[in-house]
Protein backbone atom coordinates (compact mmCIF):
# COMPACT_ATOMS: atom_id res chain seq x y z
CA UNK A 1 0.00 0.00 0.00
CA UNK A 2 1.61 3.46 -1.08
CA UNK A 3 1.75 6.54 1.33
CA UNK A 4 -1.44 7.74 2.63
CA UNK A 5 -2.59 10.77 1.19
CA UNK A 6 -6.32 13.24 2.03
CA UNK A 7 -8.17 11.08 4.53
CA UNK A 8 -11.27 10.68 2.86
CA UNK A 9 -14.15 12.81 5.02
CA UNK A 10 -17.47 14.64 4.81
CA UNK A 11 -17.96 18.33 5.68
CA UNK A 12 -20.09 17.99 9.04
CA UNK A 13 -23.87 18.69 8.72
CA UNK A 14 -23.58 16.95 5.61
CA UNK A 15 -24.16 13.77 4.36
CA UNK A 16 -24.16 11.14 1.61
CA UNK A 17 -28.03 9.60 0.37
CA UNK A 18 -28.37 5.92 -0.08
CA UNK A 19 -31.00 4.59 -2.72
CA UNK A 20 -33.37 3.51 -0.22
CA UNK A 21 -33.32 7.33 1.22
CA UNK A 22 -33.08 8.67 -2.85
CA UNK A 23 -35.96 6.92 -3.81
CA UNK A 24 -38.29 7.42 -0.82
CA UNK A 25 -37.44 11.27 -1.85
CA UNK A 26 -38.49 10.80 -5.18
CA UNK A 27 -41.46 9.28 -4.38
CA UNK A 28 -42.50 11.40 -1.83
CA UNK A 29 -41.59 14.94 -4.48
CA UNK A 30 -43.55 13.21 -7.16
CA UNK A 31 -47.24 12.61 -5.00
CA UNK A 32 -46.73 15.78 -3.78
CA UNK A 33 -45.87 17.79 -6.98
CA UNK A 34 -48.59 15.97 -8.72
CA UNK A 35 -50.90 17.75 -5.82
CA UNK A 36 -49.75 20.98 -6.45
CA UNK A 37 -50.26 20.33 -10.29
CA UNK A 38 -53.50 20.04 -9.75
CA UNK A 39 -54.17 23.17 -7.76
CA UNK A 40 -52.69 25.18 -11.14
CA UNK A 41 -49.04 25.73 -9.82
CA UNK A 42 -46.49 25.89 -12.02
CA UNK A 43 -42.73 24.38 -11.84
CA UNK A 44 -40.08 26.92 -11.39
CA UNK A 45 -36.24 26.65 -10.51
CA UNK A 46 -34.22 28.91 -9.07
CA UNK A 47 -29.96 28.87 -8.95
CA UNK A 48 -28.36 27.55 -5.99
CA UNK A 49 -26.41 30.36 -5.79
CA UNK A 50 -27.90 34.35 -5.26
CA UNK A 51 -26.31 37.81 -4.61
CA UNK A 52 -26.38 38.24 -0.60
CA UNK A 53 -28.05 41.57 -0.57
CA UNK A 54 -30.99 39.82 -3.08
CA UNK A 55 -31.23 36.98 -0.45
CA UNK A 56 -31.73 39.61 2.64
CA UNK A 57 -31.40 38.87 6.32
CA UNK A 58 -34.30 37.05 7.36
CA UNK A 59 -34.57 33.52 7.75
CA UNK A 60 -38.32 31.92 7.92
CA UNK A 61 -37.64 30.85 11.79
CA UNK A 62 -35.22 33.12 13.36
CA UNK A 63 -34.46 37.25 13.56
CA UNK A 64 -31.14 37.37 11.80
CA UNK A 65 -29.25 35.66 8.81
CA UNK A 66 -25.84 36.60 9.63
CA UNK A 67 -24.39 33.27 11.23
CA UNK A 68 -26.72 30.99 9.32
CA UNK A 69 -25.90 31.42 5.54
CA UNK A 70 -22.73 30.09 3.58
CA UNK A 71 -21.41 33.06 1.73
CA UNK A 72 -18.47 34.26 -0.10
CA UNK A 73 -16.78 36.77 -2.30
CA UNK A 74 -17.13 36.39 -6.07
CA UNK A 75 -14.42 35.80 -7.39
CA UNK A 76 -15.20 37.63 -10.48
CA UNK A 77 -15.45 41.26 -10.49
CA UNK A 78 -18.20 43.07 -11.45
CA UNK A 79 -19.79 46.61 -11.33
CA UNK A 80 -21.69 48.49 -8.63
CA UNK A 81 -24.66 49.24 -9.37
CA UNK A 82 -27.14 51.94 -7.54
CA UNK A 83 -30.44 51.71 -6.56
CA UNK A 84 -31.61 52.58 -10.02
CA UNK A 85 -29.46 49.94 -11.47
CA UNK A 86 -27.20 51.97 -12.86
CA UNK A 87 -23.11 51.34 -12.69
CA UNK A 88 -21.50 53.30 -10.17
CA UNK A 89 -18.88 55.41 -11.59
CA UNK A 90 -15.84 56.91 -9.67
CA UNK A 91 -14.35 60.44 -10.01
CA UNK A 92 -12.58 59.48 -13.12
CA UNK A 93 -15.80 58.20 -14.30
CA UNK A 94 -14.37 54.32 -14.06
CA UNK A 95 -17.26 51.98 -13.35
CA UNK A 96 -16.30 50.67 -9.69
CA UNK A 97 -15.81 47.17 -9.47
CA UNK A 98 -15.91 44.86 -6.92
CA UNK A 99 -16.23 41.08 -5.78
CA UNK A 100 -19.98 40.66 -4.71
CA UNK A 101 -20.85 38.54 -1.80
CA UNK A 102 -22.43 35.39 -2.62
CA UNK A 103 -24.96 32.91 -0.82
CA UNK A 104 -25.72 29.49 -1.02
CA UNK A 105 -29.75 30.19 -0.98
CA UNK A 106 -31.12 29.29 2.58
CA UNK A 107 -34.70 28.88 1.88
CA UNK A 108 -36.24 28.69 -1.75
CA UNK A 109 -38.75 31.84 -0.60
CA UNK A 110 -35.84 34.85 -1.41
CA UNK A 111 -35.01 33.16 -4.38
CA UNK A 112 -38.65 33.36 -5.37
CA UNK A 113 -38.56 36.70 -4.25
CA UNK A 114 -35.47 37.76 -5.81
CA UNK A 115 -37.33 36.03 -9.31
CA UNK A 116 -40.19 38.24 -9.02
CA UNK A 117 -39.05 41.51 -8.54
CA UNK A 118 -36.62 41.45 -11.25
CA UNK A 119 -39.44 41.06 -13.67
CA UNK A 120 -41.51 43.64 -11.48
CA UNK A 121 -37.91 45.81 -12.20
CA UNK A 122 -38.35 45.41 -15.98
CA UNK A 123 -40.93 48.12 -15.93
CA UNK A 124 -40.39 51.64 -16.12
CA UNK A 125 -42.55 52.84 -13.28
CA UNK A 126 -41.19 50.38 -10.95
CA UNK A 127 -37.81 51.34 -11.64
CA UNK A 128 -38.42 55.43 -11.41
CA UNK A 129 -40.20 54.18 -8.10
CA UNK A 130 -43.55 55.97 -9.34
CA UNK A 131 -45.36 52.47 -9.94
CA UNK A 132 -48.59 53.63 -12.03
CA UNK A 133 -50.49 50.10 -10.67
CA UNK A 134 -50.71 49.42 -7.46
CA UNK A 135 -51.72 45.57 -7.91
CA UNK A 136 -48.76 43.22 -8.86
CA UNK A 137 -49.08 40.35 -10.91
CA UNK A 138 -50.02 37.42 -10.15
CA UNK A 139 -47.51 34.23 -10.12
CA UNK A 140 -47.95 30.84 -8.69
CA UNK A 141 -45.75 28.63 -8.58
CA UNK A 142 -43.75 25.58 -6.56
CA UNK A 143 -40.00 24.25 -6.66
CA UNK A 144 -38.23 21.91 -5.09
CA UNK A 145 -34.13 21.47 -4.14
CA UNK A 146 -31.76 21.78 -1.51
CA UNK A 147 -30.95 24.75 0.65
CA UNK A 148 -28.26 25.38 3.09
CA UNK A 149 -27.72 26.81 6.47
CA UNK A 150 -25.08 27.06 8.55
CA UNK A 151 -26.36 25.69 12.09
CA UNK A 152 -23.33 26.07 14.85
CA UNK A 153 -25.56 23.42 16.70
CA UNK A 154 -26.68 20.44 14.79
CA UNK A 155 -29.25 18.21 16.98
CA UNK A 156 -29.63 14.93 15.95
CA UNK A 157 -31.29 14.54 12.29
CA UNK A 158 -30.59 18.18 11.58
CA UNK A 159 -28.25 18.86 8.35
CA UNK A 160 -26.83 21.82 6.86
CA UNK A 161 -28.01 20.74 3.91
CA UNK A 162 -31.96 19.14 2.84
CA UNK A 163 -34.31 19.10 0.61
CA UNK A 164 -37.26 21.87 0.69
CA UNK A 165 -40.67 21.55 -1.46
CA UNK A 166 -42.59 24.81 -1.80
CA UNK A 167 -45.52 26.58 -3.45
CA UNK A 168 -46.87 29.96 -3.11
CA UNK A 169 -48.89 32.55 -4.62
CA UNK A 170 -47.93 35.67 -5.32
CA UNK A 171 -49.68 38.97 -6.10
CA UNK A 172 -52.78 38.13 -3.82
CA UNK A 173 -53.96 39.50 -1.03
CA UNK A 174 -57.21 37.57 -0.90
CA UNK A 175 -57.39 35.20 2.26
CA UNK A 176 -58.97 32.58 0.04
CA UNK A 177 -55.40 31.68 -0.98
CA UNK A 178 -54.28 31.29 2.35
CA UNK A 179 -57.49 28.70 3.15
CA UNK A 180 -56.04 26.93 -0.17
CA UNK A 181 -52.95 26.46 0.98
CA UNK A 182 -53.92 24.45 3.78
CA UNK A 183 -56.33 22.53 1.47
CA UNK A 184 -52.87 22.01 -0.53
CA UNK A 185 -50.89 20.76 2.02
CA UNK A 186 -53.23 18.29 3.95
CA UNK A 187 -53.81 16.96 -0.20
CA UNK A 188 -50.29 16.79 -0.44
CA UNK A 189 -49.32 15.42 2.95
CA UNK A 190 -52.05 12.62 2.29
CA UNK A 191 -50.98 11.41 -1.39
CA UNK A 192 -47.38 11.07 0.15
CA UNK A 193 -48.94 8.31 2.09
CA UNK A 194 -49.64 10.10 5.61
CA UNK A 195 -53.40 8.73 6.78
CA UNK A 196 -56.17 10.96 7.45
CA UNK A 197 -55.60 11.16 11.47
CA UNK A 198 -52.14 10.77 11.42
CA UNK A 199 -51.57 14.62 11.00
CA UNK A 200 -53.28 17.89 11.43
CA UNK A 201 -52.44 21.46 9.62
CA UNK A 202 -52.42 24.21 12.20
CA UNK A 203 -53.53 27.74 11.77
CA UNK A 204 -53.00 30.70 13.44
CA UNK A 205 -52.50 34.29 12.50
CA UNK A 206 -49.83 37.00 13.34
CA UNK A 207 -52.69 39.66 14.24
CA UNK A 208 -53.99 37.47 16.73
CA UNK A 209 -50.66 37.99 18.36
CA UNK A 210 -50.80 41.90 17.91
CA UNK A 211 -53.79 42.05 18.87
CA UNK A 212 -52.43 40.27 22.84
CA UNK A 213 -49.79 42.72 22.65
CA UNK A 214 -52.42 45.59 21.90
CA UNK A 215 -54.25 44.34 25.21
CA UNK A 216 -51.09 43.88 27.28
CA UNK A 217 -49.74 46.94 25.89
CA UNK A 218 -46.38 45.88 24.18
CA UNK A 219 -45.78 48.27 21.49
CA UNK A 220 -42.06 46.72 21.31
CA UNK A 221 -41.41 44.60 18.51
CA UNK A 222 -38.48 42.93 20.22
CA UNK A 223 -40.29 42.85 23.39
CA UNK A 224 -43.14 41.03 21.50
CA UNK A 225 -40.68 38.27 19.91
CA UNK A 226 -39.32 37.25 23.10
CA UNK A 227 -42.65 37.18 24.91
CA UNK A 228 -43.66 34.35 22.20
CA UNK A 229 -40.45 32.60 22.26
CA UNK A 230 -41.64 32.30 25.82
CA UNK A 231 -45.42 31.05 24.94
CA UNK A 232 -43.73 28.54 22.36
CA UNK A 233 -41.83 26.86 25.74
CA UNK A 234 -45.05 26.40 27.48
CA UNK A 235 -45.59 22.65 26.47
CA UNK A 236 -41.97 21.94 27.87
CA UNK A 237 -42.04 24.38 31.22
CA UNK A 238 -45.77 24.69 31.98
CA UNK A 239 -47.51 27.66 32.94
CA UNK A 240 -45.73 28.20 36.61
CA UNK A 241 -42.12 28.53 34.07
CA UNK A 242 -43.81 30.37 31.87
CA UNK A 243 -45.46 33.34 34.26
CA UNK A 244 -41.48 33.20 35.91
CA UNK A 245 -40.02 33.60 32.73
CA UNK A 246 -42.47 36.47 31.27
CA UNK A 247 -41.73 38.46 34.82
CA UNK A 248 -38.65 37.92 36.78
CA UNK A 249 -36.93 34.94 35.32
CA UNK A 250 -36.81 31.39 36.63
CA UNK A 251 -33.74 28.55 37.66
CA UNK A 252 -34.17 25.91 35.41
CA UNK A 253 -34.51 22.64 37.00
CA UNK A 254 -32.93 20.44 34.83
CA UNK A 255 -29.20 22.16 34.36
CA UNK A 256 -29.45 24.94 37.36
CA UNK A 257 -28.56 27.78 35.05
CA UNK A 258 -30.35 31.19 35.77
CA UNK A 259 -32.99 32.00 33.17
CA UNK A 260 -33.65 35.66 33.08
CA UNK A 261 -37.18 37.01 32.91
CA UNK A 262 -38.20 39.60 30.83
CA UNK A 263 -40.00 42.01 33.65
CA UNK A 264 -43.50 42.03 32.33
CA UNK A 265 -45.62 43.44 35.25
CA UNK A 266 -47.58 40.33 36.73
CA UNK A 267 -50.96 41.50 35.55
CA UNK A 268 -49.88 41.50 31.82
CA UNK A 269 -48.41 38.11 32.62
CA UNK A 270 -51.27 36.59 33.87
CA UNK A 271 -53.00 38.13 30.38
CA UNK A 272 -50.47 36.04 28.01
CA UNK A 273 -51.18 33.20 29.86
CA UNK A 274 -54.58 33.35 30.08
CA UNK A 275 -54.54 33.84 26.20
CA UNK A 276 -52.19 30.84 26.04
CA UNK A 277 -55.10 28.89 28.25
CA UNK A 278 -57.92 29.93 26.77
CA UNK A 279 -58.13 27.03 23.99
CA UNK A 280 -55.79 24.29 25.24
CA UNK A 281 -57.95 21.04 24.81
CA UNK A 282 -60.64 22.67 22.90
CA UNK A 283 -61.87 21.24 20.22
CA UNK A 284 -63.58 22.44 16.87
CA UNK A 285 -62.32 25.61 15.07
CA UNK A 286 -65.59 27.52 15.71
CA UNK A 287 -65.48 27.00 19.34
CA UNK A 288 -61.55 28.21 19.29
CA UNK A 289 -62.59 31.20 17.36
CA UNK A 290 -65.28 31.53 20.33
CA UNK A 291 -62.41 31.84 23.32
CA UNK A 292 -60.67 34.27 20.97
CA UNK A 293 -63.73 36.83 20.65
CA UNK A 294 -64.06 37.04 24.26
CA UNK A 295 -60.06 38.40 24.72
CA UNK A 296 -59.23 39.66 21.29
CA UNK A 297 -62.25 41.28 19.73
CA UNK A 298 -61.92 44.62 21.71
CA UNK A 299 -58.80 45.20 19.98
CA UNK A 300 -57.49 46.42 16.15
CA UNK A 301 -55.19 43.73 15.12
CA UNK A 302 -57.26 41.06 17.31
CA UNK A 303 -60.36 42.04 15.25
CA UNK A 304 -58.55 41.97 11.95
CA UNK A 305 -56.99 38.57 12.88
CA UNK A 306 -60.46 36.91 13.92
CA UNK A 307 -62.47 37.94 10.69
CA UNK A 308 -59.20 36.13 8.84
CA UNK A 309 -59.62 32.98 10.29
CA UNK A 310 -63.69 33.17 10.27
CA UNK A 311 -62.96 33.38 6.66
CA UNK A 312 -60.47 30.81 6.49
CA UNK A 313 -62.94 28.50 8.52
CA UNK A 314 -65.64 29.12 6.12
CA UNK A 315 -63.76 28.60 3.18
CA UNK A 316 -62.56 25.17 4.65
CA UNK A 317 -65.11 23.77 5.71
CA UNK A 318 -66.86 24.98 3.02
CA UNK A 319 -64.67 22.23 0.75
CA UNK A 320 -65.15 19.58 3.75
CA UNK A 321 -61.85 20.06 5.27
CA UNK A 322 -62.74 19.63 9.21
CA UNK A 323 -61.18 19.91 12.47
CA UNK A 324 -59.63 16.27 11.41
CA UNK A 325 -57.87 17.94 9.03
CA UNK A 326 -57.30 21.40 9.69
CA UNK A 327 -57.13 22.78 13.57
CA UNK A 328 -56.93 26.79 14.77
CA UNK A 329 -53.81 26.60 17.12
CA UNK A 330 -53.45 29.99 18.84
CA UNK A 331 -50.35 29.20 20.24
CA UNK A 332 -48.48 28.59 16.68
CA UNK A 333 -45.97 31.47 16.73
CA UNK A 334 -43.73 30.41 13.60
CA UNK A 335 -40.97 32.98 11.68
CA UNK A 336 -42.03 35.78 14.15
CA UNK A 337 -39.78 38.42 11.45
CA UNK A 338 -41.05 37.15 8.39
CA UNK A 339 -45.17 35.99 8.32
CA UNK A 340 -46.88 38.98 8.82
CA UNK A 341 -50.88 37.29 7.95
CA UNK A 342 -52.09 33.54 8.98
CA UNK A 343 -49.18 31.34 9.98
CA UNK A 344 -49.80 27.35 9.86
CA UNK A 345 -47.67 23.99 9.99
CA UNK A 346 -48.31 20.81 9.75
CA UNK A 347 -47.52 18.54 12.45
CA UNK A 348 -47.26 14.54 12.79
CA UNK A 349 -49.89 12.63 15.56
CA UNK A 350 -47.75 9.44 14.57
CA UNK A 351 -44.98 8.00 17.43
CA UNK A 352 -41.62 7.47 16.65
CA UNK A 353 -39.05 5.52 19.28
CA UNK A 354 -35.40 6.49 19.66
CA UNK A 355 -32.58 4.50 19.85
CA UNK A 356 -32.54 4.53 23.77
CA UNK A 357 -36.09 3.32 23.66
CA UNK A 358 -38.06 6.45 24.67
CA UNK A 359 -40.87 6.79 22.42
CA UNK A 360 -41.99 10.88 21.34
CA UNK A 361 -44.18 12.67 19.10
CA UNK A 362 -42.35 13.27 15.15
CA UNK A 363 -43.55 16.83 15.50
CA UNK A 364 -43.42 18.96 12.51
CA UNK A 365 -43.02 18.41 9.22
CA UNK A 366 -43.82 21.60 7.02
CA UNK A 367 -45.24 25.19 7.37
CA UNK A 368 -45.90 28.26 6.01
CA UNK A 369 -47.67 31.08 6.01
CA UNK A 370 -48.66 35.08 4.34
CA UNK A 371 -45.25 36.67 4.22
CA UNK A 372 -46.19 40.67 2.65
CA UNK A 373 -43.01 41.92 3.67
CA UNK A 374 -40.38 40.22 1.01
CA UNK A 375 -40.54 41.73 -2.11
CA UNK A 376 -41.37 45.35 -0.30
CA UNK A 377 -37.59 44.75 1.05
CA UNK A 378 -36.50 44.56 -2.27
CA UNK A 379 -38.49 47.30 -4.24
CA UNK A 380 -39.90 49.38 -1.55
CA UNK A 381 -43.34 48.28 -3.31
CA UNK A 382 -45.33 46.09 -0.87
CA UNK A 383 -46.57 42.78 -2.94
CA UNK A 384 -48.83 40.17 -1.10
CA UNK A 385 -47.68 36.64 -1.05
CA UNK A 386 -48.63 33.30 1.37
CA UNK A 387 -47.20 29.59 0.42
CA UNK A 388 -45.89 26.96 2.21
CA UNK A 389 -43.16 24.14 2.46
CA UNK A 390 -42.73 20.66 3.19
CA UNK A 391 -39.71 19.44 4.52
CA UNK A 392 -38.77 16.90 2.22
CA UNK A 393 -35.87 14.88 4.88
CA UNK A 394 -38.14 15.14 7.80
CA UNK A 395 -41.05 13.64 5.92
CA UNK A 396 -39.34 10.83 4.62
CA UNK A 397 -37.76 10.35 8.22
CA UNK A 398 -41.23 9.86 9.33
CA UNK A 399 -42.10 7.63 6.69
CA UNK A 400 -39.14 5.43 7.04
CA UNK A 401 -39.34 5.29 10.61
CA UNK A 402 -43.07 4.07 10.36
CA UNK A 403 -43.70 2.41 7.52
CA UNK A 404 -41.76 -0.62 7.46
CA UNK A 405 -42.87 -1.60 3.34
CA UNK A 406 -41.35 2.15 2.55
CA UNK A 407 -37.39 0.91 4.61
CA UNK A 408 -37.64 -1.84 2.02
CA UNK A 409 -37.83 -0.21 -1.13
CA UNK A 410 -37.20 -2.31 -3.71
CA UNK A 411 -33.92 -1.83 -6.19
CA UNK A 412 -34.13 -3.47 -9.64
CA UNK A 413 -34.15 -7.02 -10.82
CA UNK A 414 -30.06 -8.53 -11.21
CA UNK A 415 -29.19 -10.61 -14.22
CA UNK A 416 -26.65 -13.29 -12.73
CA UNK A 417 -23.60 -14.23 -14.89
CA UNK A 418 -22.47 -17.18 -14.58
CA UNK A 419 -20.15 -17.25 -17.96
CA UNK A 420 -18.75 -14.18 -18.40
CA UNK A 421 -17.78 -15.09 -22.41
CA UNK A 422 -21.13 -14.87 -23.14
CA UNK A 423 -22.11 -11.16 -21.62
CA UNK A 424 -23.64 -10.32 -25.14
CA UNK A 425 -26.21 -12.64 -24.26
CA UNK A 426 -26.77 -11.74 -20.60
CA UNK A 427 -26.76 -8.09 -21.97
CA UNK A 428 -29.98 -9.02 -24.40
CA UNK A 429 -31.81 -10.41 -21.49
CA UNK A 430 -31.34 -6.79 -19.40
CA UNK A 431 -32.60 -4.98 -22.90
CA UNK A 432 -35.63 -7.37 -22.87
CA UNK A 433 -36.59 -6.57 -19.35
CA UNK A 434 -35.44 -2.78 -19.47
CA UNK A 435 -37.82 -2.38 -23.10
CA UNK A 436 -40.96 -3.64 -20.72
CA UNK A 437 -40.06 -0.84 -18.38
CA UNK A 438 -38.32 -3.32 -15.63
CA UNK A 439 -35.33 -1.56 -13.88
CA UNK A 440 -32.61 -4.23 -14.56
CA UNK A 441 -28.95 -4.32 -13.59
CA UNK A 442 -26.13 -7.16 -15.43
CA UNK A 443 -23.25 -8.35 -12.59
CA UNK A 444 -20.06 -7.07 -13.12
CA UNK A 445 -17.74 -8.05 -10.20
CA UNK A 446 -14.82 -9.25 -10.59
CA UNK A 447 -15.50 -13.11 -10.07
CA UNK A 448 -19.28 -15.27 -11.45
CA UNK A 449 -19.50 -16.67 -8.11
CA UNK A 450 -22.81 -17.27 -7.84
CA UNK A 451 -22.48 -16.26 -4.28
CA UNK A 452 -21.03 -12.96 -4.32
CA UNK A 453 -23.96 -12.26 -6.40
CA UNK A 454 -26.55 -13.33 -4.48
CA UNK A 455 -25.38 -11.19 -1.80
CA UNK A 456 -24.91 -7.89 -4.23
CA UNK A 457 -28.42 -8.85 -4.91
CA UNK A 458 -29.66 -8.72 -1.33
CA UNK A 459 -27.78 -5.27 -0.05
CA UNK A 460 -29.47 -3.90 -3.12
CA UNK A 461 -32.82 -5.33 -2.21
CA UNK A 462 -33.04 -6.35 -5.89
CA UNK A 463 -36.79 -8.55 -6.09
CA UNK A 464 -35.66 -10.91 -8.27
CA UNK A 465 -32.77 -12.66 -10.30
CA UNK A 466 -32.48 -13.83 -13.39
CA UNK A 467 -30.17 -17.01 -14.05
CA UNK A 468 -29.35 -18.47 -17.15
CA UNK A 469 -25.68 -20.68 -17.67
CA UNK A 470 -25.11 -23.71 -20.34
CA UNK A 471 -27.89 -25.70 -19.78
CA UNK A 472 -30.82 -22.56 -19.62
CA UNK A 473 -28.96 -21.37 -22.81
CA UNK A 474 -28.84 -24.99 -24.62
CA UNK A 475 -32.82 -25.02 -23.63
CA UNK A 476 -33.61 -21.35 -24.47
CA UNK A 477 -35.03 -21.06 -21.10
CA UNK A 478 -34.31 -18.85 -18.26
CA UNK A 479 -34.21 -19.68 -13.99
CA UNK A 480 -36.00 -16.66 -12.30
CA UNK A 481 -35.69 -16.61 -8.15
CA UNK A 482 -38.15 -14.72 -6.84
CA UNK A 483 -35.81 -12.96 -3.45
CA UNK A 484 -38.80 -11.61 -1.68
CA UNK A 485 -40.75 -14.97 -1.73
CA UNK A 486 -37.59 -16.51 -0.48
CA UNK A 487 -37.35 -13.95 2.27
CA UNK A 488 -40.81 -14.42 3.36
CA UNK A 489 -40.42 -18.40 3.19
CA UNK A 490 -37.09 -18.28 5.35
CA UNK A 491 -39.73 -17.03 8.08
CA UNK A 492 -41.76 -19.56 7.94
CA UNK A 493 -40.53 -23.19 7.27
CA UNK A 494 -37.88 -24.16 9.58
CA UNK A 495 -37.56 -27.78 8.35
CA UNK A 496 -35.27 -28.08 5.63
CA UNK A 497 -36.90 -31.21 3.89
CA UNK A 498 -39.88 -28.96 3.91
CA UNK A 499 -37.71 -26.26 1.93
CA UNK A 500 -36.42 -28.33 -0.52
CA UNK A 501 -40.11 -29.62 -1.38
CA UNK A 502 -41.22 -26.60 -1.51
CA UNK A 503 -38.74 -24.96 -3.40
CA UNK A 504 -41.32 -21.76 -4.81
CA UNK A 505 -39.12 -18.80 -4.99
CA UNK A 506 -37.67 -19.78 -8.22
CA UNK A 507 -38.36 -21.36 -11.29
CA UNK A 508 -37.59 -22.15 -14.74
CA UNK A 509 -39.34 -20.76 -17.68
CA UNK A 510 -38.94 -20.18 -21.64
CA UNK A 511 -36.99 -17.23 -22.32
CA UNK A 512 -40.24 -16.16 -24.21
CA UNK A 513 -42.20 -16.04 -21.11
CA UNK A 514 -39.18 -14.09 -18.79
CA UNK A 515 -40.83 -10.31 -19.08
CA UNK A 516 -44.13 -11.86 -18.14
CA UNK A 517 -43.12 -13.93 -14.92
CA UNK A 518 -40.83 -11.26 -13.82
CA UNK A 519 -43.52 -8.60 -13.99
CA UNK A 520 -46.02 -11.39 -12.44
CA UNK A 521 -43.76 -11.37 -9.40
CA UNK A 522 -42.74 -7.68 -9.23
CA UNK A 523 -46.77 -6.75 -8.92
CA UNK A 524 -47.55 -9.83 -6.56
CA UNK A 525 -48.52 -12.71 -8.10
CA UNK A 526 -47.61 -16.43 -8.24
CA UNK A 527 -45.38 -17.54 -11.03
Amino acid sequence: MGERGIVPRKVKGFRDIDPVTSRLRRRLIEAATEVYRRYGFEHWDTPVLEYADALGKYLPDTDTADEGVYSFRNPEMEPVLDGRGQEVRDDANNVVMTHHVLAMRYDLTAPLARRYAEELWARDDIRSQQPSSPKPPLFRRYQYGPVFRFEAKLDPGRYREFQQLDFDTVGSTDVAVDAEACCVLSDALEATGLGRGTYEVRVNDRKLHKGLFERVGIADETKARDVLRVIDKYDKIGPSGVAAELQGGRIDPGSGAEVPGLGLPSGAASLVIDYVESCLGVEGRENVLARLESRLADTPSGREGLDEMRRIHALLAGLGYGDDRVVFDPSVARGLAYYTGPVFEAVSKLEVREPSGAVRRFGAICGGGRYDGLVERLLGLRVPATGASIGVDRLAELIARTSAAEAEARGPVLVVVMDPSRMADYQRIAAELRAAGIATEVWYGPQPKMKAQMTYADRKRCPVVVIAGGDEFAKDTVSIKDLLRGKELAGEIADRAEWLRRQPSQVEVARAAMVETVRSILAGGNA
